[in-house]
């Protein structure tokens, strides 16, 4: 059987409740929901994020495919092919540049909108 704790001379039954204060916003006012959807800025970045996930999806095939040839290189030739090495850096320089944008940790756009990364 669980004992109460002793009351300590003074202590009350009730802890008051804190005081809820709102503040009036600043001048930064957000912006109602429906203006937002309604920015076009934000559409757009939003088919672009949607072309990008879809050219992604096929740069991930291209680089399994590369991946392969350059191992079937590696066998036969027992090198690496330097031309597909290049393509493999260009491929991951993109890959890298369209998650960046994607997760809108920056706003520079990937090919078709920029130029392909250096391989």
């Amino acid at each position: 059987m669980a004992r109460k704790p002793a009351k300590f001379d003074g202590e009350a039954d009730e802890v008051p409740e804190a005081e809820i204060v709102l503040e009036e916003p600043g001048p930064d006012k957000p912006r109602d929901i429906g203006e937002k959807m309604r920015d076009k800025s934000v559409w757009m970045r939003g088919l672009q994020m949607l072309i990008v996930a879809v050219l992604t999806s096929f740069a991930v095939t291209l680089l399994g495919l590369s991946a392969l040839l350059q191992f079937g290189w590696l066998l036969l030739a027992g090198r690496r092919n330097d031309h597909i090495a290049g393509f493999g850096r260009g491929l991951s320089g993109w890959l890298a540049g369209s998650a960046r944008f994607q997760t809108a940790v920056t706003e520079e756009k990937p090919f078709p909108w920029s130029a392909w990364p250096k391989g």
